[in-house]
């Protein structure tokens, strides 16, 4: 039997710490709560800046409309806010924070100094519970320091000063990115990570903020104003693909919230336009009457409330699929896209017949296309290697110079009479995808970018050993001991492969070489080695697969026959049907089946 506890009152210092718990969970959250309060300020500049990873000092900065002394005494207690006075008062919110929690929560887990004027350069200085006099020319200093230094149970689980700076800089660009006339500033370790200037749109801050490597000319802005609400989405141009959906951004009101219905809105809307089961790079600005919408419901507002949740799920993925679908026809019909705004659609409407549709495709791509509404886009002639397991010589195609577009360039061109031998009647290629054979009287469809990745995984599987060295050798920082574990758990395996990898310090790693074959970016490297997590000892499977993935050709580049051909060769000579990352190689429909579907005996 449990031994009886009776119940009693936690003391305020106890109950403060563990409020604060809610509200405050790693050095990002006080950015976080900063940066709202920096806003509803009225700020047109704001600075941030951290120090080891902003667990030993935040500081946020701006020229917003500042505290006098009486505002200072006040601001630190629970629940003191300017921004409401009543609870009728959430009904009808226009700011970014309105619990009057945030200020009192940062100072009950750290040291907090506030230093604040309404006219300067005369100013107050809040710090250790006393104000006095002080300096400053406009608005709001508030400086941080020794995060959760008196609460160790929270800070045992903080990760390294890296991952926090990571976290804090992420926090600052989801701020910035809604709030886009607004100056901002942020600094990690003394050195300006990230400067964004006033800008004129959202679509300008947008590919600023995140550091997009696209060109400007592949990304539009729409807009859309429904019964209480309206929204504006920056998208990306199906040529702009990324392989999950971290690059889709929901903003409400200014917040950005972690609303799987509309992100999903925009995953469907944008379907079958992006190669390879691609994702956009999208960011949705929603804007909601007040009373219409309750963030009331998640400690850092990351969630909400709709009252016309399902209106809006619809108008949004309405726009952004007649936004795609009339991209799309542009392109093929060869006419400069100049979006035409208007209520319903966001954009002028245009209807083209499907025999239009097919007779562009035809002068565009020189052949009919089964599918007109998944065009390759956008279109690359490419150098394709097939070569089997690094011992018989490489099938090359047509030679380009698209980026990442072909894997190792070893081996010789095979002449059509020098052709392979097969047990199958190669039967050609469509939607820009897939390669078509008759094989054991039935049909095969070949999903041409998952073979290819097989057969070149394949490759470097039997290739590993030989390495290259780096010009300049990969800094590669990781985001906890997990990571460093994992890395010295499989380094045996990656030294033997050909990668020249060792521990410069805790939480860095040095490799000066990689093997021979191995297609990746600095960038890259480090997502493959932190993305086996969960099956630690299959590290190295996972940078050979992500490395053929890269290099494999992709969803709308143009092969010429007789590399399809090859692919489809090697294709059924490999140890099994399944890509590196278990998708299957291709589907069968036997004569049965085909005979069932047009109902034929």
């Amino acid at each position: 039997m449990r031994e009886y506890k009776p119940v009693k009152l936690l003391s305020k210092e106890t109950a403060s710490k563990i409020a604060a718990g809610e509200v405050i969970e790693r050095p990002a959250s006080v950015v976080r709560e900063l940066l709202d309060n920096s806003i509803d300020a009225g700020a047109s500049q704001i600075i941030v800046e951290i120090e080891e990873g902003g667990i030993s000092t935040i500081r946020v900065s701006d020229d917003g409309c500042g505290m006098t002394r009486e505002d200072l005494e006040l601001c630190t207690h629970t629940h003191s806010t300017s921004k409401i006075e009543e609870a009728e008062d959430l009904l009808h919110l226009r700011s970014l924070g309105f619990r009057g929690e945030a200020l009192s929560s940062v100072q009950a887990v750290s040291s907090l100094e506030i230093t604040s004027t309404r006219e300067g350069p005369a100013a107050w200085k809040l710090s250790l519970g006393k104000i006095s006099p002080a300096r400053l020319n406009k608005g709001t200093t508030v400086e941080v320091k020794n995060l959760f230094e008196n609460f160790p149970a929270r800070k045992k689980f903080l990760k390294r000063p890296q991952y926090e700076a990571a976290q804090c800089r992420q926090t600052f660009v989801e701020k910035a990115i809604p709030h886009y006339n607004i100056e901002m500033r942020y600094i990690a370790g003394g050195i300006n990570k990230l400067i964004l200037p006033p800008h004129s749109s959202l679509k300008e801050r947008c590919l600023t903020a995140m550091s997009l490597k696209e060109p400007e000319e592949l990304f539009y802005e729409i807009n859309q104003e429904g019964d209480g609400f309206s929204f504006k989405a920056v998208l990306g141009s199906p040529a702009v693909v990324r392989s999950d959906k971290r690059n889709i951004y929901i903003f409400v009101n200014g917040r950005r919230i972690n609303e799987y219905g509309l992100v999903q809105a925009v995953c469907y809307a944008s379907e079958g336009y992006f190669p390879n089961g691609g994702f956009p790079a999208a960011f949705v600005f929603l804007n909601v009457e007040p009373e219409r919408v309750d963030f009331n419901i998640h400690p850092a507002k990351r969630e909400a409330k709709f009252e016309d949740y399902k209106e809006i799920h619809h108008s949004l993925s309405s726009a952004i699929s007649s936004f795609y679908r009339q991209k799309t026809v542009s392109d093929l019909l060869k006419e400069s896209y100049e979006p035409k705004y208007t209520p319903d659609l966001g954009f002028e409407k245009k209807e083209f017949e499907a025999a239009e549709l097919n007779q562009a495709y035809e002068r565009t791509y020189k052949q009919p296309q089964v599918n007109p509404y998944w065009p390759p886009s956008p279109i690359r002639q490419i150098e394709v290697s097939v070569s089997p397991y690094g011992t018989s010589p490489a099938f090359h195609g047509v030679q380009a110079s698209a980026h990442g577009a072909s894997a190792a360039t070893h081996g010789v061109q095979t002449a059509p009479q020098d052709l392979p031998k097969s047990d199958f009647k190669f039967l050609g290629q469509f939607c820009g995808t897939f390669i078509a054979v008759e094989k054991n009287n039935a049909l095969y469809i070949i999903d041409r970018h998952a073979a290819h990745e097989r057969i070149l995984f394949e490759d470097l599987k039997a290739s590993l050993g030989p390495s290259q060295e780096l010009l300049i050798p990969y800094r590669i920082e990781t985001e906890s001991d997990k990571d460093d574990e994992i890395i010295r758990l499989n380094l045996p395996e990656l030294q033997k492969a050909g990668f020249n990898i060792k521990e410069e310090k805790r939480g860095l790693w040095i490799i000066r070489a990689v093997p021979i074959r191995w297609h990746g970016t600095e960038k890259e490297l480090k997502e493959d080695l932190a993305g086996a997590g969960k099956d630690p000892s299959g590290l190295m499977h996972h940078i050979l697969a992500s490395s053929a993935c890269r290099a494999a050709c992709k969803d709308g580049d143009i092969i010429d026959p007789v590399s399809a051909y090859n692919i489809a060769v090697k294709t059924f000579a490999l140890p099994e049907p399944l890509c590196p990352h278990g998708r299957p190689l291709y589907f069968i429909i036997d004569r049965t089946e085909l005979f069932k579907r047009i109902k034929r005996t």
